[in-house]
């Protein structure tokens, strides 16, 4: 059809096993309107690392994808996350890197206390500063338990398989991270990898170390801390050490890089992208119930309003970029919609408070809150299509 987009791009958001099950209703949704195949570029965060990896380094049919992903979902991640750390040949290389680098990062850090403390009470000790400057973490983080849950999901799901051999075809994909050193987006990718301040990656990094680095939320598993080895625009070579963690700590809907107008010399993953789809497993407005009180709850509530501010930034973006031509449209099946202000929903719509309090984590789900994310991921994203672009 004369006015079907050519090039789309489809975001896939964090939010652990629930963006899992609810991406995977949105993603039946698409592929029922041929839609999915004609995806150009694939961009992932967290939760949507996992099954967008699925998916892009698969080339099974979509039921039998389907399938998998249920069957993931019902054993969920973490008892491979802690038996790959506790009982494997990685939980050698844990404890040796606690007790070598983690020893020595923690005497620095006492060194560097010291020479803070010195300085306010107004005692001279320039040398011991100097010397503290330069003990910051002197040796990476070998292993964690992010390293095993890289090497959970390089056993159990994609076989060792590098990046740049993706099975689906005309489908490049971007797993999105952060880089705490620069504090500034990660991208693994399967044409590159890299960010711009360090340049592109000079080598393959397995598909299950991106997802791992991408879905590493801070407050449980470490980043990875890797010297990598980088070429730069004047294809100059240099090694950086690199502190790699979740992507939704930079963009928690994976939608930055598909964003029309980027720079290839300040960013990696340059396309063209005509139609954004992005699918986002938020949980939307609270209802205003809850008490942050003390400091953990506090600390939760601040997080939350962080990534619910980005998530309004990002939904009025997509508008703009609509509205001054610089995409065709896009599409918002969003977790946390206000059922009120959709047109014409479904009779049997699951509600936006069926599915609201369900965790971002990785714990098994039970096939019930499978069914319900799942259900209103494809009821929203038809829905969304139906009345705004039915034309796909």
């Amino acid at each position: 059809m004369e006015g079907k987009p050519r090039k789309i791009g489809l975001a896939l958001s964090g939010g652990g096993s629930r963006a899992v099950a609810f991406h995977l209703g949105c993603m039946r949704a698409l592929n029922d309107r041929g839609i999915l195949d004609k995806v150009s570029t694939l961009s992932t965060v967290s939760g949507g690392s996992v099954i967008g990896g699925l998916w892009a380094y698969s080339d099974d049919s979509f039921e039998k994808f389907d399938i998998r992903i249920q069957e993931l979902l019902r054993n969920g991640l973490r008892g491979g996350i802690l038996k790959f750390t506790l009982c494997s040949g990685t939980t050698l290389k844990i404890i040796a890197t606690v007790l070598t680098s983690g020893l020595l990062t923690a005497i620095c850090s006492s060194i560097n206390l010291f020479s803070k403390l010195l300085r306010i009470l107004g005692v001279p000790a320039s040398a011991l500063r100097r010397i503290a400057n330069h003990l910051q973490a002197p040796l990476p983080r070998f292993a964690s338990m992010t390293t095993a849950f890289s090497e959970f999901l390089d056993r159990e799901y994609f076989k060792g398989t590098i990046l740049k051999n993706i099975k689906r075809r005309n489908l490049r994909i971007v797993i999105n991270a952060s880089e705490l050193r620069t504090q500034s987006a990660y991208r693994f990718g399967s044409d590159e990898s890299g960010c711009w301040r360090f340049g592109i990656l000079a080598d393959d990094t397995k598909v299950a170390k991106a997802v791992a680095a991408s879905a590493a939320f801070p407050v449980l598993l470490p980043a990875l801390d890797e010297q990598r080895r980088y070429i730069n625009k004047l294809g100059e070579t240099s090694i950086h050490r690199t502190i790699v963690t979740d992507g939704g700590v930079y963009d928690n809907l994976g939608t930055s890089c598909l964003v029309p107008g980027r720079s290839s010399d300040y960013s990696t993953n340059v396309g063209e992208i005509d139609f954004i789809i992005a699918c986002v497993a938020g949980q939307g407005l609270p209802d205003g119930s809850s008490v942050p009180y003390l400091w953990p709850s506090r600390m939760i509530a601040t997080l939350d309003t962080i990534h619910r501010r980005t998530h309004s930034m990002t939904f009025d973006l997509l508008h703009k970029l609509k509205d001054s031509g610089k995409i065709e449209g896009f599409l918002l099946p969003y977790l946390g919609q206000n059922d009120s202000a959709l047109t014409c929903p479904p009779k049997d719509l699951v509600s936006r408070d069926a599915t609201f309090d369900y965790p971002t984590n990785f714990d098994p789900m039970t096939q019930e809150d499978i069914e319900l994310l799942t259900k209103r991921g494809e009821q929203l994203t038809r829905n969304l299509i139906e009345t705004y672009h039915p034309e796909l």
